[in-house]
């Protein structure tokens, strides 16, 4: 079924592919990411790791320049924190939980806050690991023609774990969502939800098969460019108390509209 007949047939949001925890470790996330904080997009590179300390160049595009920052990584909450400082003597703190369901592959999830902007929360998200020193072939281009709103098609990740995300509103108010996991084949439909148009905020629960556990995402919205739209975040598991897992999603050509 096509996209655009799928939507035709469904008020219901689907999601693709966002799994649970797994055992899964990469052996180091030194290396170059795709970049997304805030629907500004660009590359972001990590090397000494290992340190707990590690140097940290962050790249967008429309500025058109390298940034050299610092950080912190913490191997025990797979958390990288980059504090990177802005023009007008404000700053930007990024907090970043690791994805690392795929061996080798790692993914981050996460938001960014800025000093002037006190409560608020950015989505950001890193993923298409490189390791250092492979040339990235192919730099993200906008182009501004898809739909103004929440609604639309998305790739997701969720911990690594690959697949996409549509997002469908009844009467374009209140989130609607079903789960399609790829690795599980099957459809689950989420019974809580929730979003905050004031900061731009999607919640939702979703019940595991076994013992009463929930994972609950927090995804945080942009739409800078309508082409840029995306979500940033994570989740927790309530059987894995104190830990974030990287969760985001990036738009697609083909959006639905409401």
């Amino acid at each position: 079924m096509s996209l655009k007949s799928w939507a035709v047939a469904t008020a219901t949001v689907a999601m693709v592919a966002l799994a649970a925890p797994a055992a899964a470790a990469v052996s180091t996330i030194d290396g170059s990411y795709a970049f997304n904080g805030n629907g500004w997009a660009g590359t972001l590179t990590v090397s000494n790791s290992a340190t707990g300390s590690p140097a940290i160049t962050m790249h967008y595009n429309e500025l058109g320049r390298d940034e050299r920052l610092s950080g912190s990584w913490s191997t025990s909450t797979h958390t990288l924190t980059i504090t990177r400082p802005l023009a007008w003597n404000d700053s930007q703190t990024y907090t970043l939980y690791l994805g690392d369901h795929k061996a080798n592959s790692p993914v981050f999830g996460g938001f960014f806050t800025q000093s002037d902007v006190p409560g608020q929360r950015y989505g950001v998200y890193a993923k298409d690991y490189l390791p250092l020193g492979t040339p990235r072939l192919q730099a993200f281009k906008a182009s501004d023609t898809l739909p103004d709103d929440l609604v639309g098609y998305y790739g997701f990740n969720g911990n690594g774990w690959t697949g996409t995300m549509s997002v469908q509103f009844t009467q374009c108010r209140v989130p609607e969502i079903n789960l399609w996991y790829d690795e599980l084949g099957r459809s689950e439909p989420i019974a809580q939800r929730t979003w905050d148009p004031a900061t731009h905020t999607l919640t939702f629960v979703r019940p595991l098969s076994f013992g009463g556990v929930t994972q609950t995402y927090t995804l945080y919205f942009a739409d800078r460019l309508q082409s840029t739209k995306m979500f940033g975040g994570y989740f927790t598991e309530s059987d894995v108390p104190g830990q974030r897992f990287a969760a985001f999603a990036w738009i697609q050509p083909g959006g639905v509209g409401c």
